[in-house]
């Protein structure tokens, strides 16, 4: 019995952090659509690649983890879009990237995959 409610509570505790985790991804969409369409020189553009940057590093920080249950593969694979986001925001700031869009599309299609 206990272990059925152990196990209960960790599928529980890991659905919401993925809907937690998908949350904050279409916030960082959300925050890179109107940094899109208000230009990459904006405040809003500086407010997507801060907020972008900072959310990625917690997710690297997280998949790195040996506590993490995704499989390695997943992981490492997940990590390389994070350093690649990381990367591309930082262009953004440097002038050297002028969209978001492809930032965007990566997003919205991990946040597909972390719907519920």
């Amino acid at each position: 019995m206990y272990k059925f409610a152990y196990s209960e509570a960790i599928a529980e505790s890991s659905q919401e952090n993925r809907t937690a985790e998908r949350e904050v991804l279409l916030h960082s969409i959300e925050l890179m659509e109107a940094a899109e369409n208000a230009g990459p020189e904006s405040r809003e553009a500086i407010e997507a690649t801060y907020f972008m940057t900072r959310l990625w590093c917690h997710l690297i920080e997280d998949l790195g983890s040996p506590d993490n249950a995704l499989s390695h593969a997943l992981r490492a694979k997940l990590i390389s879009i994070g350093f690649f986001l990381i990367k591309a925001s930082e262009e953004v700031r440097s002038g050297e990237r002028r969209s978001f869009r492809a930032m965007i599309e990566i997003s919205n299609s991990i946040a597909d995959g972390l719907k519920t």
